[in-house]
């Protein structure tokens, strides 16, 4: 594998990787009572899948 699709390759684990702590943490703000503060992870969130989708290209 090349050092380009090494780079690749971790890149989209770590767009993955923060997507699915943003929406860990959306879920406990919504337990916690803060519905706005999960609003705000869940868009950080899509934010990363679009980054993550874009390594792929």
């Amino acid at each position: 594998m090349s050092k380009t699709e090494e780079g690749l390759k971790t890149a989209f684990a770590g767009e993955s990787q923060a997507n699915r702590k943003y929406l860990a943490f959306a879920e406990q703000a919504e337990k916690d009572g803060f519905p706005q503060v999960a609003k705000i992870f869940k868009g950080a969130a899509a934010a990363e899948t679009v980054h993550a989708h874009n390594h792929l290209r």
